[in-house]
């Protein structure tokens, strides 16, 4: 594996590129997450496959922000990477949760550089009802770090019962907590301030979209409403929470080998 940083519009951005092959994914990770959160799928994906990810702005090890992040930032933050790696060809966007938002945005401003789209377990915004609380949240956030949240956040992002044993579990956590807190709560107020309607509803390419049974946050039948209006889509159901890559890696494997790798 490749794992690198870059300067890219005007910010760090690390990144890594693995395996080799005809076919490209970029995968876009979820809300207090990085690359690393592929790792274990990643390593059970086809080798003939070539994998590009990296750290959004905020996340990870990339450059630090603060405020509210633009998803067309991240967008261009994307496509300005494929550049730099030299991938001219369309490639099959996978993004996770929050990332599936901005996977999705991907595909409505870019659509000459996606050839397909995998939405796993996304996030797509906030209901409007919602809204004003979920802004306190990220205000608490700001002042107050993640580890003050844990309690309420992670059970539900990491639903108990698919964790395959304590040290995936301890390793999991252990990463949510270390991310930072303002750029988590940037990225949150970004996926409050988006709408998507029309992005959805524009996109011509091949979408599959992966609902977690055990998601809490966006259940089967909130994710299928969210996503009806995509014209070529190909709904599952998968035994997962809302962070599948994470929790299940090899469920979420077997997905894209039989949908999107075959």
């Amino acid at each position: 594996m490749h794992n690198d940083w870059v300067i890219i519009n005007s910010v760090a951005i690390r990144y890594a590129v693995s395996g080799k092959g005809p076919k490209t994914l970029l995968l876009i990770h979820e809300l207090a997450g990085s690359m690393n959160s592929w790792d274990g799928l990643v390593q059970i994906l086809p080798e003939n496959v070539r994998i590009i990810r990296f750290d959004m702005r905020g996340a990870g090890m990339s450059e630090k922000i603060t405020g509210t992040l633009d998803i067309d930032v991240v967008v261009n933050d994307a496509a300005a990477l494929l550049d730099h790696l030299g991938v001219t060809e369309p490639v099959l966007v996978v993004g996770a949760a929050v990332g599936a938002a901005i996977a999705t945005r991907f595909a409505a401003l870019k659509p000459e550089r996606c050839s397909q789209l995998v939405l796993v377990a996304p996030a797509l915004g906030i209901p409007a009802e919602r809204k004003g609380v979920a802004y306190e949240l990220c205000d608490r956030i700001d002042r107050d770090g993640l580890r003050q949240v844990a309690d309420v956040v992670l059970p539900k992002a990491f639903p108990e019962e698919l964790w395959i044993n304590e040290n995936e579990k301890a390793r999991a956590v252990a990463r949510w907590l270390g991310a930072d807190p303002q750029g988590y709560a940037a990225v949150y107020r970004m996926l409050i301030a988006v709408d998507l309607t029309d992005d959805l509803a524009s996109i011509n390419i091949p979408v599959m979209v992966l609902a977690g049974r055990h998601d809490p946050f966006g259940t089967p039948e909130i994710v299928e409403k969210l996503t009806s209006s995509i014209k070529d889509r190909n709904f599952k159901i998968l035994e997962g929470g809302h962070f599948m890559a994470v929790q299940s890696p090899a469920v979420l494997a077997d997905a894209l080998r039989d949908s999107v790798l075959s």
